[in-house]
């Protein structure tokens, strides 16, 4: 969020100094499963639920890498014909229909509104030309029914899977499997919260959630791996509650130290009770008292405490701490891209910080306006794409002159809010259970099977 007040050169003044330092910057119309809201405890198996995993796109290459997997009309569910592992099929466009071509080109007949690919027991298909978010990879492996429809002249390509089997391809999607079972029992139970908190969220897409961050990200069977495999397992039907409800379990990545309130990050959202941010340390061997004060809080963002997220065997240094060199001209332009014109780039200063130290807004000083950027996400867009925001910024000036550069420093990787990833592993290489992890950064809620 952005606000604009006018202002003239005289407003603003040049008692910033800094120091360069020498670096790099670091820097579908069927009925839905779900729906969006509060859903209702489930009773028996896992539902399933609808994954996007590719849309308008004007060809989409499967085939069948073990087995036969049956096509069938999007329609009837009537079979068209079968996909076996000698070759790509190809689905494209013709007109109103829905084209198909087996393997060396052979014509595969057409349908009016799309198809079904439905692998066998324990099988998979292989859609091309999904990127892996981590891996790389363009050719994935999905389980249960895919669905190819036609939707405004273009592909649409949507999973259909229960819950159980999606996350086997979330859990080391966003958190490695290298990492302690408990830590990772811990993010199949969060990410379990998401999926039924979020499910019905893309309903206008035709589908329940995409897989992407936007959501979670979802590999499909591409990146199912024992241990997190064991984790899923392992918590069947477990998610968190918070006075009979189902818990909105945000996480992200490293915390850098602390975690955040909810409404620090997002600051037009109301606070919610069990995500208040909180020391990812224990106090009896960090002594860190927040708020910090202005010297203390910039040497807690340089410098690396024994936390529980400050854990290179984990992840890199640069998930932990950060920081960046980035010329006037390069933050002018991200900012101008955020909120408009306003002359020349003066200054950029932090003028609200919540307790945890994260940036609640932060004021741009132009030649022509002045301008103000609120929450989180707002502001690490506006400036570059900052890897948290938990930061401080100093101009490097020389002399009176309008700034050379801004060097930016901060902790952590991702919004904050909620369960530390990297944390969570370190607490699990101290013992702790899973669910005593989830207890932590969910103060007040408690395990429940859902179904």
């Amino acid at each position: 969020m952005a606000t604009r007040v006018p202002v003239s050169p005289s407003t603003w003044s040049h008692e910033m100094r800094s120091t360069m330092f020498l670096r790099a910057k670091w820097v579908l119309p069927a009925l839905l499963v779900f729906v969006a809201g509060q859903p209702e405890r489930c009773a028996g198996e896992p539902p399933k639920i609808r994954i996007g995993l590719l849309q308008g796109a004007q060809t989409v290459a499967f085939s069948a890498p073990a087995g036969v997997v049956s096509i069938q009309g999007l329609r009837d569910g009537q079979p068209i014909a079968e996909a076996r592992p000698d070759g790509p099929w190809q689905v494209s466009l013709d007109g109103d229909s829905v084209r198909l071509m087996g393997p060396e080109g052979t014509p595969g007949g057409s349908v009016e509104d799309g198809i079904l690919l439905v692998p066998p027991e324990d099988g998979v298909v292989r859609v091309s030309g999904i990127g892996g978010h981590w891996d790389g990879l363009t050719d994935r492996d999905h389980r249960g029914v895919v669905e190819i429809r036609r939707v405004s002249g273009a592909l649409s390509v949507v999973n259909i899977v229960d819950i159980e089997t999606y996350l086997r391809g979330v859990v080391p999607s966003e958190m490695p499997a290298a990492y302690p079972l408990a830590a990772l029992q811990a993010q199949a139970v969060a990410a379990r919260g998401q999926a039924l908190a979020k499910a019905g969220r893309h309903e206008a897409d035709g589908f329940d959630l995409c897989a992407t961050q936007h959501c979670q990200v979802y590999g499909g069977a591409t990146s199912e791996r024992p241990e997190s495999d064991r984790a899923v397992a392992e918590t069947w039907g477990e998610v968190l509650e918070y006075e009979g409800r189902l818990a909105d379990t945000l996480y992200s990545s490293n915390c850098g130290g602390r975690t955040v309130n909810n409404e620090d990050y997002w600051t037009t959202a109301s606070p919610v009770p069990y995500l208040r941010g909180g020391a990812d340390y224990d106090p009896a061997t960090v002594q860190l008292a927040f708020p910090l004060a202005p010297e203390a809080l910039k040497q807690y963002l340089k410098y690396a405490p024994p936390v529980y997220c400050n854990q290179p065997r984990y992840a890199s240094a640069s998930r932990f701490r950060w920081w960046s060199v980035m010329p006037r001209e390069e933050l002018r332009q991200s900012l101008v891209a955020a909120v408009g014109d306003f002359g020349d780039l003066l200054d950029v200063r932090v003028t609200d910080r919540a307790e945890s130290g994260v940036v609640r807004e932060v004021t741009i000083i132009g030649s022509k306006a002045l301008d103000k950027v609120r929450g989180g996400s707002g502001i690490r867009r506006a400036m570059g794409g900052l890897n948290s925001a938990s930061f401080a910024i100093e101009a490097v000036r020389e002399g009176d002159d309008p700034p050379v550069a801004f060097t930016i420093w901060g902790a952590g990787w991702g919004h904050q809010v909620g369960m530390c990833q990297v944390g969570a592993a370190g607490l699990a290489e101290l013992g702790w259970d899973y669910q005593a992890i989830l207890a932590k950064y969910y103060q007040g809620c408690t395990v429940t099977n859902r179904y």
